[in-house]
């Protein structure tokens, strides 16, 4: 967990390698990143309130009013195989998002594209995991919280 090896891309493979402390890149990034981006953070003092939730057989319902009692922003559900959502979490979800929260779904698998499914509640984080998904999220949520226009930064960056 200390070296550069300790960082893989399942999702997309490889960019280049390290050649005598250069990179050398191998493959072109089509998503867009960095400079850029539509999200400048520079003069923000804090960011969204966005909490992980992890899915699993009989995960409670009470984890998304914890989030609504504590006002956050947004949601990131890790769910199992393609951001599967289990019956409880569904109702926990809808309660959220009628409460305003924004709740994306992630796979907590380690790789894999979460595509939408209109049987699935919440929006998708395409192919980020949780963690990566929660960055997009509160940076998007600087933005809007418009779902439609936070959809489209998840199948773009």
């Amino acid at each position: 967990a200390t070296t550069l090896d300790t960082f893989k891309a399942p999702e997309k493979g490889y960019l280049g390698v390290i050649v005598s402390g250069k990179p050398q890149f191998e493959t072109r990034v089509d998503k867009i990143h960095t400079v850029r981006s539509v999200f400048d953070v520079r003069n923000l003092n804090a960011l969204p309130k966005v909490v992980i939730i992890y899915g699993y057989q009989d995960d409670p319902e009470y984890m998304y009013d914890a989030a609504i009692a504590h006002h956050a922003d947004g949601i990131i559900y890790a769910g199992t195989g393609a951001g599967s959502v289990s019956v409880r979490s569904a109702a926990g979800i809808e309660k959220a998002e009628k409460a305003g929260i924004v709740v994306v779904r992630a796979s907590r698998t380690g790789s894999g594209v979460v595509p939408v499914d209109d049987g699935q509640p919440g929006l998708v984080a395409d192919s980020l995991n949780p963690a990566k998904a929660r960055i997009l999220l509160m940076t998007a949520l600087t933005q809007t919280k418009n779902p439609q226009v936070i959809q489209q930064y998840f199948h773009t960056y």
